[in-house]
């Protein structure tokens, strides 16, 4: 819940609730992202940010999936969206961020053959165990509302250094750009679906508590990356 600390309003409608319980523990406001969008940080942690992507996002499909077990046909139908787009062969939204990884400097096979940090692992872990709970509601306020919904206002901050200071071709920052539109419409579904389904104060408090653990785990995952390859500290088993 939002507090007068923190510097947030107590919002009166529920999806005001959820977007403020997730600015509590806003990615966009990480030191990470704040040197990013100086554009002060290194080459070394934006390809670890994109390793570190590509192996939290390569493994939630299986939570996606998880979700749709025992949420209603427009959870569902959303989900399975949400699903396809991500792993269109056509156009892989992992590929994308493997394109930004190679910009630079990663090995895409080494990528693929390796693993992420032990916080990335810890974030998928957090991220498929909300997806196994009962009721639904928990996994699409913690893969959806946590997480999703942070994209616009996290990539919109960052962009304009992409394009300006680090000046990368508009095809190796894809992924940015991409996202700020296709999560904005992801996350919109799912906080219509939380108003249409969280029908008491119990499932809403559900709902918000979810999101906030999320956007915490999320900032945790943000923290390894900045450790490891930005402030030099090992966290890898090499």
């Amino acid at each position: 819940m939002a507090t007068k600390r923190s510097g947030i309003k107590k919002a009166r409608t529920f999806r005001g609730q959820l977007e403020a319980a997730v600015l509590r523990r806003h990615c966009a406001n990480h030191p990470l992202t704040q040197k990013w969008a100086r554009g002060e940080l290194g080459r070394n942690a934006r390809m670890g940010w994109a390793v570190e992507h590509y192996h939290w996002v390569s493994k939630m499909t299986p939570a996606m999936l998880s979700t749709c077990v025992n949420a209603p046909m427009d959870v569902v139908k959303f989900m399975l969206a949400n699903a396809a787009e991500e792993n269109d062969p056509q156009h892989s939204h992992l590929d994308i961020v493997l394109r930004f990884a190679k910009a630079n400097g990663a090995d895409i096979d080494k990528i693929k053959k390796g693993r992420g940090l032990p916080s990335t692992e810890s974030w998928v872990r957090f991220l498929l165990d909300a997806a196994k709970r009962d009721p639904w509601i928990i996994g699409v306020a913690a893969l959806n509302i946590g997480t999703e919904s942070q994209s616009p206002m996290l990539y919109s901050k960052i962009l304009p250094a992409l394009r300006k200071i680090y000046k990368y071709p508009e095809s190796d920052i894809e992924h940015f750009w991409l996202h700020i539109g296709a999560d904005e419409v992801h996350g919109g579904r799912a906080f219509e679906a939380l108003e249409r389904h969280c029908t008491t104060k119990a499932l809403k408090d559900l709902a918000l508590h979810w999101a906030y653990e999320s956007a915490r785990m999320r900032w945790f995952y943000f923290d390894g990356i900045y450790q490891h390859y930005e402030m030099g500290y090992n966290l890898a088993d090499r």
